[in-house]
């Protein structure tokens, strides 16, 4: 196995990676973009409930300002006037007696907010049956006679209907019904009729007819709250069948300014709104006489609400009450189009707005009248959906391009500005010029993609990483692989040059061990053998050069920094050891796996410059060590079988182990090298190095060379007995046979005089 197809494979995977961290992004916040757009085509109930919140927002923020001199008031029957008056509902004659004074007070217009639908149970032959019914009154049925000659209160009411224009409300039902409301008013249009796009009913709960021939003009009380029960828009038309009819507010305002007819406009008419679609008209506004209004799609009005002004309201009580003057509050109804309805709890009658959750439902006709009048509306002109699509597909298209590239931090500074410039633009419109133009679509398009983008290449990158540490886990320490993990820069392909540590290690004799096994065999003997001896290395921070065989190449201090390389690659070389000793205990006593005997190895140690990097040809290439300390370390390493040691390491590396127990060997010129190198026998750690027999064999060990490079050949032989007992538990005795066996050489072939102790190895 070879390290370079790693580094290979991690340039090209680092190449597709990046596309892919670009890409594959991309392609889903284009995907956002375009579910989103399809949300916004197709109206989601959800989304368009957040599009509603956030103008009611807007509502609250900045409500309509409140005209006092808007001629519209509303006379409420609220809690006091029901304390004061009596329980509802009033008798009828009640009721004519207020609508008499507000005639006597000027008012222009009265719009009952009220369905009198059901004949008055007070009026005076309604009364007689009860009283007849009543046990103890036999005694006075003559009087009851008399009641019955009184005036119905039903025809009181009606006749002062005759006195002052009146327009009485109705319900629109889905059930269907006999009655239908009359019609005072004529309809015209442009394009398609309105009453194929409006809402449908089936039947309606119309006034009595007694009190209906009266009237200047009917229409509908019935609201069609959201699903959150707040209304927000007002029906100005329903349809029963083909017929139409309008709401209260616009049919008090068409009695009021005299006009008889409704002109409306659909967005297939001839007024410039055919460039529409006319596949699918919407109505799109309503004249009445003067006065222009802009509708929805469906023919309602979005009600821009005011905040409450008390000046608004006049309870009924003060109306009726004789005590107060009139001229205390006729000021208030002259000339007005007046609103009659019920503000009080118990009646039911309360609706939630924007503004606030308890409203008295005559107040939604009431702020429509004022609306119109005073020219303040809520519009979402048929352009506001192309600026909200366009705005929608750039936003998303720039984030889906520019998100991939900006990572996390950067990427959410520019979702957040194009965000705040969003809210701040559809809040802007509505503030100054009334438009409600709905930030929500693409705010959320921004928030999913940015999330979306932003997961995704965090997973690309994790997945990075991940495979990075399951192919780099192989040859590095897991500390080395978290943080090349964590930053693959650190991988500086190339070739640099920097202080390694190479360690070259051989398994002794392995031709002969191949003779003895077969090639499955072998195999699982190398399994064995480079698994734990891979791991350790790991452990202690090396990098795996490459196997060769049977021989490992490793090194420290790349591509990551390594302070302690030299003690680290000493602690590795030690922990090999023990753990092949292992090794050969456990597979002696078995024979589940063939183990060739008692297995040795070879191990050298050098420190020194190399040339460290992707080092090869274009189309070849691994990441791998070159130098002279690489070559000088591969020479160390076939000397420990001329010294018969497991382990020797160079000068360089020796220098920085002072905690180690490291024995001087030679001084040796190998093969390829002028320059002779003094090398050391690693016999231990620190722990060694407190034994007695090592404290006793240094010293002696010192005077041995001393003696050996001054050709005292029979003080240096006489040393080498009592050392050689010394380092045989020490595990390099071996060596000393080896260096009495030249000592017995240079006594018949003694060395030049000049000698300096250097031994010039013939063979590596």
């Amino acid at each position: 196995m070879q390290f370079r197809w790693l580094l290979r494979w991690l340039v090209w995977l680092r190449f597709l990676t990046k596309r892919r961290k670009i890409m594959i992004p991309t392609v889903l916040g284009l995907l956002v973009t375009l579910g989103f757009y399809l949300a916004y085509v197709s109206k989601p109930a959800s989304i368009e409930q957040l599009g509603n919140l956030v103008f009611d927002s807007y509502q609250k923020w900045k409500p309509r300002e409140y005209a006092a001199n808007t001629p519209v008031r509303i006379i409420d029957i609220d809690d006091e006037s029901i304390a004061r008056v009596g329980q509802w509902p009033w008798p009828r004659s009640t009721m004519a007696k207020l609508n008499d004074r507000l005639a006597n007070a000027g008012a222009g217009v009265i719009a009952y907010d009220i369905i009198f639908s059901e004949p008055d149970r007070t009026s005076p032959k309604n009364i007689v049956n009860v009283l007849r019914a009543n046990p103890l009154a036999n005694g006075a049925l003559d009087d009851f006679a008399n009641m019955e000659t009184l005036k119905d209160h039903d025809e009181m009411f009606a006749e002062s209907f005759a006195r002052i224009p009146v327009i009485a409300g109705f319900f629109l039902v889905q059930k269907e019904t006999d009655k239908r409301p009359a019609f005072r008013h004529g309809f015209a249009w442009k394009g398609t009729k309105p009453s194929l796009i409006i809402s449908q009913y089936a039947g309606a709960i119309t006034p009595l007819g007694v009190l209906e021939e009266q009237l200047a003009g009917e229409g509908f009380v019935s609201f069609k709250p959201e699903g959150d029960g707040i209304v927000r828009a007002a029906p100005l038309l329903s349809g029963i069948g083909d017929r139409m009819y309008p709401a209260l507010s616009v049919e008090a305002l068409r009695v009021a300014s005299g006009a008889s007819t409704y002109i409306l406009s659909s967005s297939d008419g001839t007024d410039g709104m055919a460039a529409r679609d006319t596949k699918n008209p919407e109505m799109v506004k309503m004249r009445v006489g003067n006065f222009e209004i802009p509708t929805n799609k469906d023919g309602e009005f979005t009600v821009y609400f005011s905040k409450p002004h008390p000046e608004r309201f006049i309870p009924a009580w003060k109306i009726l009450s004789d005590e107060i003057p009139q001229n205390t509050w006729s000021d208030k109804i002259l000339g007005h189009i007046v609103f009659i309805g019920t503000g009080a709890e118990g009646l039911k009658d309360i609706v939630a707005t924007p503004i606030r959750a308890g409203e008295p439902g005559v107040l939604v006709h009431a702020q429509v009248v004022e609306q119109i009048i005073e020219g303040q509306f809520l519009q979402r002109p048929y352009w506001v959906g192309m600026i909200e699509l366009l705005v929608l597909v750039f936003t998303g298209v720039i984030l889906a391009l520019a998100l991939p590239r900006l990572g996390a931090a950067k990427g959410a500074v520019i979702a957040v500005c194009f965000a705040v410039l969003i809210a701040y633009g559809s809040w802007y419109s509505f503030k100054v010029e009334q438009i409600l133009i709905n930030p929500i679509y693409p705010l959320l398009a921004i928030l999913v993609s940015y999330l979306l983008i932003t997961l995704t290449s965090f997973y690309i990158t994790e997945s990075e990483r991940s495979q990075i540490r399951s192919a780099f886990s192989m040859y590095l320490s897991p500390t080395m692989v978290k943080k090349v993990s964590e930053d693959p820069s650190l991988l500086k392909l190339g070739g640099v040059e920097r202080e390694l540590t190479v360690l070259f290690l051989d398994i002794r004799s392995f031709s002969k061990i191949s003779e003895g096994l077969e090639a499955e065999e072998i195999t699982t003997f190398l399994n064995i053998f480079l698994s734990p001896m891979t791991t350790i290395l790991q452990d202690n921070g090396a990098t795996i050069d490459k196997y060769m065989g049977d021989a490992i190449v490793a090194f420290w201090n790349a591509p990551l920094d390594d302070g302690n390389h030299e003690r680290n690659a000493a602690r590795a070389v030690l922990e090999m050891m023990r753990r092949l000793s292992a090794l050969n205990k456990k597979y002696a006593v078995q024979t589940e796996v063939k183990w060739p005997g008692e297995v040795r190895v070879g191990i050298g140690l050098n420190t020194g410059i190399c040339c460290v990097g992707n080092l090869g040809s274009e189309q070849r290439f691994s990441y791998s060590m070159i130098g002279d300390a690489a070559n000088l370390a591969s020479r160390i390493e076939g000397l420990t079988k001329q010294y018969k040691v497991s382990v020797l390491i160079g000068n360089s590396t020796a220098g920085k182990l002072e905690s180690f127990a490291v024995v001087e060997a030679d001084l040796i010129q190998v093969i390829g090298r002028q320059t002779p190198e003094r090398i050391f026998i690693l016999a231990g750690d620190a722990e060694m190095t407190a034994t007695d027999a090592y404290k006793t064999l240094m010293p002696l060990h010192a005077k041995f060379l001393d003696a050996y490079r001054a050709q005292k050949w029979a003080v240096a032989q006489k040393y080498i007995a009592k050392l050689r007992t010394l380092a045989e538990p020490l595990d390099f005795a071996g060596y000393y046979d080896v260096m009495s066996e030249r000592i017995n050489i240079y006594k018949t072939n003694p060395p030049p005089k000049k000698w300096g102790g250097v031994f010039v190895a013939t063979r590596k």
